[in-house]
């Protein structure tokens, strides 16, 4: 009987061993998540429900296969799908943190990929996810940063357009740039003007989204009573009748944080119109 006990202690002792040398280094939390921190900054803030995580993220298998190599991925914090799922590990870190969670391949499948589980997977299959948190907002700060992020690249990619085109143009107060090609002696448009334009509207990257002059027939609208974006009654009031010119417009004269045309002109998308200011009534 002794014999037997003694026995059964080894094989115990054998099993934890093997378990232990599996996740080597790793501590384990309540949830059952393996983890271990390569480096961490416990005096700054941790993610809550609702808030937004600024986060870069690779996932691994046991033997190193790379799953998905690393991204940059924000995502709002979420009540945990299982234990010691994605958002329990989040939940563990502080801004700036960063660490390795090892977890369960079929239920994150499940979880958070629709149901999609690769053929490799089984019950057993874990993952090695090493996350690192750069930032942490809440949900008005990152509506704040998102829109400073993007109006800073507009502005680049203005900067590097105009460089790359050699444009040397001084934008008005509004930002506006407009490049006159000829001049005439024609009548002016003012407010109250009845304009026709014809025009070729294209993103910085010259991708053509509008063309009065594919479709022959010059656009009409009133100058200064709102019908056309504020780039095109500022810049068509700066023309005469038989002028061309290009108009470089930013967004916020253009289409703005919405962008238009079913996608075809994004937010915050500058835009660059050829137009011709064929009559003045």
């Amino acid at each position: 009987m002794k014999t037997v006990k003694y026995l059964t202690a080894i094989t115990l002792i054998i099993m934890l061993s093997a378990c232990g040398q599996r996740y080597a280094g790793f501590e384990k939390s309540k949830t059952g998540l393996y983890y271990q921190f390569h480096s961490q900054n416990p005096s700054s803030v941790m993610p809550e429900k609702g808030g937004i995580v600024d986060l870069c993220m690779s996932i691994r298998t046991e033997n190193d296969s790379v799953i998905m190599p690393e991204k940059s991925i924000t995502t709002m914090m979420e009540t945990p799908k299982f234990e010691g799922d994605l958002f329990d590990a989040l939940s563990m870190m502080h801004c700036g943190d960063s660490a390795t969670f090892i977890i369960n391949a079929e239920q994150y499948f499940n979880a958070y990929q629709y149901g999609y589980v690769p053929s490799f997977v089984n019950d057993k299959t874990m993952l090695w996810f090493t996350i690192k948190i750069n930032n942490i907002f809440s949900y008005e700060e990152y509506q704040q940063f998102s829109m400073q992020k993007a109006k800073d690249e507009e502005r680049k990619q203005i900067s590097d357009y105009l460089v790359a085109n050699h444009i040397e143009e001084t934008p008005t107060e509004s930002g506006l740039i407009v490049i006159k090609h000829n001049t005439t002696a024609g009548k002016p448009a003012k407010n109250g003007s009845r304009c026709s334009v014809h025009y070729t509207g294209k993103l910085l990257n010259g991708e053509v989204f509008d063309s009065s002059v594919e479709r022959g027939t010059p656009f009409e609208f009133t100058l200064g009573a709102g019908e056309v974006i504020k780039g095109w009654d500022e810049g068509i009031a700066l023309l005469r009748k038989g002028e061309k010119a290009t108009l470089i417009i930013p967004s916020e004269l253009g289409y703005g944080v919405n962008g238009a045309g079913g996608g075809s002109i994004p937010p915050y998308a500058s835009l660059v119109f050829d137009v011709e200011l064929v009559d003045v009534k």
